[in-house]
């Protein structure tokens, strides 16, 4: 028999593979309005709210920082990512599907996809709060992305943000202790 643990891991995953056999045709990020596109930094793509992508399947999916682990956690739905505003003028959308680091991503397959889990704890207690940190998706091209609740601020590194962050490719991953094998 299962671990709970483990149950819970493939209750949040499983939605998540229905993306596995698809290809992306679009992508929009979601921002804060700040005037101008603040998300693309050179390593990364930094985002105040979530990632919205349309697939070969013609259906809408969306990550989000979420709060249905612990504070702040990395949230995936089917459906449209506007219904979790509070406004459809909270958040401003930017497309990024030309955007170059979309461009070798767009039109290929998913063929993979893992979460990876943390935990925090109180101090002087045992009980460790488990929540998904990060997210890999794997491509047929062997390109990966990874969509995490993490922010960077003045060159600070911060896991379990109101912050969606977005790498591609593995080095940058690795450089920020993203995707680790932290629990399962």
């Amino acid at each position: 028999m299962k671990k709970t643990l483990e149950i819970e891991i493939d209750n949040y995953e499983n939605p998540i593979k229905e993306l596995i056999g698809q290809s992306i045709l679009d992508v929009n990020y979601y921002e804060i309005d700040y005037g101008e596109a603040l998300w693309n930094e050179i390593e990364y793509h930094s985002l105040d709210y979530g990632i919205e992508i349309t697939l070969s399947d013609n259906n809408s999916y969306y990550f989000i920082w979420g709060n249905e682990f612990t504070q702040y956690d990395v949230k995936f739905r089917k459906g449209d990512i506007i219904t979790e505003f509070r406004s459809e003028n909270s958040a401003k959308k930017y497309s990024a599907t030309q955007n170059q680091k979309w461009t070798e991503l767009i039109g290929k397959k998913i063929c993979g996809i893992k979460s990876f889990w943390s935990y925090w704890s109180l101090i002087n207690e045992k009980k460790r709060n488990y929540y998904p940190q990060d997210i890999r998706i794997e491509f047929e091209n062997g390109k990966e992305i990874w969509i995490s609740a993490f922010e960077i601020r003045d060159g600070t590194n911060f896991g379990m943000q109101d912050h969606i962050t977005i790498f591609f490719d593995k080095q940058t991953a690795e450089k920020y202790n993203i995707g680790k094998e932290n629990v399962v």
